[in-house]
């Protein structure tokens, strides 16, 4: 987890969508973790010197439907299953 300086506990993979392409398939994998700790001065990777790739800054969510749901989350299979699946991680 460089780009955000992050230890993490257990991984279990929650996801996976699956987008065939005309040229390209694209899988992508999506995983649960806990953050065991997390600091910002360690963060590094390349993809941190290129700010047209995006920001890696961490937004701290509360394990509550409605702020899921009030999130731009994309692809819609990852927002739906995230929807479907926040109470029981809350617990």
């Amino acid at each position: 987890m460089e780009e955000i300086g992050a230890t993490i506990g257990p991984v279990a993979e929650i996801l996976t969508v699956t987008d065939p392409g005309e040229r390209v398939t694209v899988v992508q994998h999506y995983f649960f973790a806990d953050v065991l700790d997390m600091d910002l001065d360690r963060r590094n990777g390349p993809e941190m010197q290129d700010p047209d790739i995006g920001n890696f800054s961490p937004v701290r969510v509360p394990l509550e439907v409605s702020a899921v749901a009030a999130l731009d989350l994309q692809p819609t299979e990852l927002a739906d299953y995230l929807r479907d699946h926040v109470r029981s991680w809350g617990a």
